[in-house]
């Protein structure tokens, strides 16, 4: 049986490549920013940066999941480098993840609501 009745592909589907681009770099970026910010964290001693501005970006970044702070559950750790650990997972790295799971539900929502609305 022949092709030659093809169904021609709608724009979405033409754009899906850079649309898919477009989205896993948004989904990053969250965590492009933590990593940025860790490194600007390890860097400010030896390049004589203000350290407490440096970690003021940080809680700038978090607000939004300040109640894992609020409860205590970083707890007291006796080894320093497991605490600076601890700190920047809590300050950086959890609250990336929120971020890259909140954006992906949105785009997902969004994207399920176009295709529902089109049908």
């Amino acid at each position: 049986m022949p092709l030659t009745n093809r169904v021609p592909s709608n724009s979405w589907d033409q754009n899906s490549k850079s649309w898919n681009w477009l989205v896993k770099s948004l989904l990053a970026l969250p965590f492009v920013i933590a990593l940025l910010l860790n490194v600007l964290m390890i860097a400010a001693r030896p390049l004589h940066l203000y350290g407490q501005r440096v970690a003021g970006y940080g809680f700038l970044f978090a607000p939004p999941w300040a109640w894992l702070l609020d409860h205590g559950s970083i707890g007291n750790f006796h080894n320093r480098r497991l605490e600076a650990f601890v700190v920047y997972v809590f300050i950086l790295w959890i609250p990336a993840a929120l971020y890259s799971s909140c954006l992906w539900l949105l785009i997902a929502g969004t994207k399920l609501a176009v295709t529902h609305r089109s049908h």
